[in-house]
């Protein structure tokens, strides 16, 4: 469960799979989180890519408000690298550029005040694990993840239990399944128990769990 930090909360950054689908999911669950912060005075920040990026700087537009984008310098971006997209670069208000895949990562990270993590690739998994290694440097002052849904649940858990993480790691996250809850997680700045959880969602917990 997410323990309460003192952090201040302006910022938002959604990690995800780059190649999600507008048809996906993952990509809809994306964009109505980034609507829904957005419209509640979130500014949304993403690594101005294709998939879940894509869907975080739509989702904010339709919102209301204000996206901001870190990317590599398209004239040095690695082959193979997914993270730029033209409609997301374009519709950014302010976009951070690097020089290279670790300080585009290192630059998300301290844009970010809080994570949205959805289901993804190797690229969502180093943001992951560095972010989750900051969070437990700053416990207290902690910037929160969030991870989105069953898939990606399920697969944190799992870490969890066979790396055998220490207490204060286990206290830096929160599952969550609707926008809703991750609204309601940034404002409180905590996560609930199970008991707190209650009705369905609660059950769901306590199965996967």
């Amino acid at each position: 469960m997410l323990a309460k930090t003192n952090k201040i909360i302006k910022k938002v950054a959604l990690f995800g799979d780059a190649e999600a689908k507008k048809t996906d999911q993952h990509f809809i669950d994306a964009y109505n989180t980034a609507k829904l912060l957005a419209e509640n005075g979130y500014i949304i920040v993403n690594g101005g890519g294709d998939g879940v990026m894509l869907a975080a700087t739509l989702g904010a537009k339709a919102g209301g408000g204000r996206v901001e984008t870190v990317i590599i310098d398209p004239k040095k971006k690695p082959k193979n690298f997914e993270g730029f997209n033209e409609e997301n670069h374009k519709l950014s208000d302010k976009e951070y550029k690097t020089k290279n895949y670790s300080n585009r990562l290192n630059k998300l990270i301290e844009v970010g005040d809080a994570f949205v993590i959805f289901k993804g690739g190797v690229g969502t998994l180093s943001e992951v694990g560095l972010t989750w290694q900051m969070a437990k440097f700053e416990y207290g002052e902690h910037e929160p993840l969030i991870f989105f849904g069953d898939d990606i649940g399920k697969l944190v858990e799992s870490l969890i239990e066979k790396l055998k993480y220490d207490s204060i790691e286990k206290k830096l996250y929160q599952t969550v399944y609707t926008p809703e809850e991750v609204l309601e997680t940034i404002k409180n700045r905590k996560g609930k128990t199970e008991k707190e959880l209650g009705g369905l969602v609660g059950k769901l917990m306590k199965w996967f769990n």
